[in-house]
């Protein structure tokens, strides 16, 4: 009974282990070699939840492949309140890559 349970277990791990080898090896196939600025644009009133999440996850996924230097996450101000917008600007704060603006900034930036 014990075996049959460490033997799951192994198998179990095996298996995790095929599936984040394959996912890595996908990530490093999609990832173009020469690296360019780019920008995440979230907007404010699109997201259901909180934006800061948002923002954070989206950071979250960038630094994860390997872009920190290269990408960067652009809260877009349409009607946040003013909880949401402190909460914003403390996880710009305390994270590079993550800017909080408006709509004119945007402009600016995308010409």
């Amino acid at each position: 009974m014990l075996e049959a349970f460490f033997a799951a277990v192994f198998l179990g791990l095996i298996l995790l282990g095929l599936v984040c080898a394959s996912y890595m090896i996908m990530f490093k196939m999609l990832v173009p070699k020469k690296k360019f600025d780019y920008y995440i644009v979230i907007k404010s009133d699109t997201c259901e939840k909180e934006v800061t999440e948002a923002a954070y996850c989206a950071k979250m996924k960038i630094n994860m492949i390997g872009d920190e230097d290269y990408g960067k996450v652009l809260v877009v101000d349409t009607g946040m309140n003013e909880s949401q917008k402190l909460s914003c600007l403390n996880v710009c704060r305390k994270t590079n890559g993550i800017y909080l603006i408006n709509k004119d900034e945007l402009e600016e930036i995308l010409k």
